[in-house]
Order: structure tokens, then C-alpha cells, then sequence
């Protein structure tokens, strides 16, 4: 799994690992950089749980820095990896149909451009949490016309980069109870901003990024190998609260 990490938006002040097991973790970097917590439990087990808590200054900055090909030693590739399209939100004939009637050529700005793609996802998709499944493209919950954040975000990258601008998938948190969240950086005027198109807003001091990467599958929030006879189920749980400092 993932943890939060620091950057010109987010300082992570405090954080806490722990399990009711006896396991050793791990903590390494990906190809993006996502610091991954990693770890494993030998002797036989019914469940295995992690607890993660911490405290995070938000809202420092309202983007990020390109830092160019060398943030990326282990894959030689810069912004542009992120203009191209992958299986997941790759536009099909539906997409593209709709990408054409928003008539973005007459919008010269990039940055302007894609607040008018997040602004316009939310009226031809409606929020349903039973309506898709992770595997789903952004082709067909488009066409479904129903999703969840995943799929918001993976439309919305997929317009951006019909448009040629670069687009991460970010995962992270959100004040309040629930689960993670999923949103879009979208790489403009040199720098990477954040865009929420399932709240329609911009990413700002209620947000904590956890991981990025091209779409969905280079970022879960939980991944790894389960051997056995049993049936596995997963659960997760987040809770983020503010927390007022005095200065």
C-alpha cells in the first residue's frame, strides 16, 4: 500500500505505522517516486490489519513542480508520459463524440481549458457507488453515465489528453469518514494543479495525495499476494480531521 508522502502542497508532520501482528515493514519507492509500505506475515493468520495515522500541514502551495526527467531515474520519461493514453482511458466512439462537442479549441489556455472539462463531467455523470467496477474504462462509464471518482478522473484524463495536455491519476484523502478519494493533476503553465471533477472543485487544503500514476492500476491503495484455502475480503477505512495549529 501507499502513504502519504511530502511536496510543495503537502508536509507530512507525523506519521504512524503499526499491526496487531508481528510483521516487519518496509517502506521503498515506485518508478513515480509513491513511497510504498510494504511487509508480510509468515505464521498462519485469519486476517492481517494496518493501522496508519498522522498528521499532514496541507494547503502550502496550489501546485506541485515539474521536475523533469530526473525525478524518474529508474524510466527515462518526463510530463509526456502522462499525454498518452492507456487501456483505461483510452476514448472510444462516445468519448470522442463528446470531446468534439465541447468546442475546447476556442479556449487558448490550457489551465483554462481544463476547469472547462472538470466543470463539465459532472452534468453528463452522476455519482453511484454500485455502478461500476475497478476494472471499468472511462469509455464505458461515460456511456453508462454513472461512476464513482475513479471513473470521474479517468474521463476527465482521457479529455485532457485528446487535448494533448499531460494528466495524472492522483489517490489520496479528504476531510471526513469514508474511503480514499481519486482526482486529477493535470500538467499546466508549468506546473501540475489538482481538479476534482466528482466535486467539481479545485484541489485544495482538504486534501492529502497519497500516489499518482498514468490511471487507476499504477496506484491502488492496497495490493498483494494471498496464499491459501480461504476466501479474502478487503476492507478500508479512512478518517481525516482537521486539526486547527497555532501560530
Amino acid at each position: 500500500m501507499f502513504i502519504p508522502q511530502d511536496n510543495e502542497r503537502q508536509k507530512i508532520t507525523e506519521l504512524n505505522i503499526s499491526s496487531g501482528y508481528d510483521t516487519s515493514f518496509s517502506i521503498s519507492d515506485d518508478v513515480f517516486h509513491n513511497k510504498k509500505l510494504y511487509g508480510r506475515i509468515e505464521k498462519p493468520h485469519d486476517k492481517f490489519e494496518i493501522f496508519i495515522s498522522g498528521c499532514a500541514d496541507t494547503g502550502l502551495n496550489i501546485f506541485e513542480e515539474f521536475t523533469g526527467e530526473e525525478s524518474y531515474p529508474y524510466c527515462p520519461f518526463s510530463s509526456t508520459v502522462f499525454g498518452i493514453q492507456t487501456r483505461l482511458t483510452a476514448p472510444g466512439v462516445n468519448l470522442q463524440k463528446y470531446h468534439n462537442s465541447l468546442s475546447l479549441d476556442a479556449i487558448p489556455d490550457p489551465y483554462n481549458k481544463t476547469l472547462r472539462i472538470m466543470k463539465a463531467i459532472p452534468e453528463i455523470m452522476k455519482y453511484n457507488s454500485g455502478a461500476t467496477e475497478i476494472h471499468e474504462t472511462a469509455e464505458y462509464a461515460f456511456t453508462l453515465g454513472n461512476g464513482v471518482c475513479q471513473d470521474f478522473a479517468h474521463i476527465m484524463i482521457s479529455l485532457l489528453r485528446m487535448e494533448n495536455i499531460p494528466a495524472r491519476y492522483v489517490v489520496g484523502m479528504m476531510l471526513g469518514d469514508g474511503a480514499s478519494h481519486a482526482w486529477v493533476e493535470a500538467f499546466c503553465r508549468g506546473y501540475w494543479y489538482g481538479f476534482d471533477p466528482t466535486n467539481n472543485k479545485l484541489v485544495n487544503d482538504e486534501y492529502i495525495k497519497v500516489s499518482y500514476g498514468r490511471d487507476s492500476s499504477d496506484c491502488p491503495v492496497i495490493k498483494g499476494n494471498f496464499y491459501g484455502n480461504g476466501i479474502q475480503t478487503q476492507k478500508e477505512e479512512v478518517s481525516v480531521e482537521e486539526i486547527q495549529t497555532k501560530e
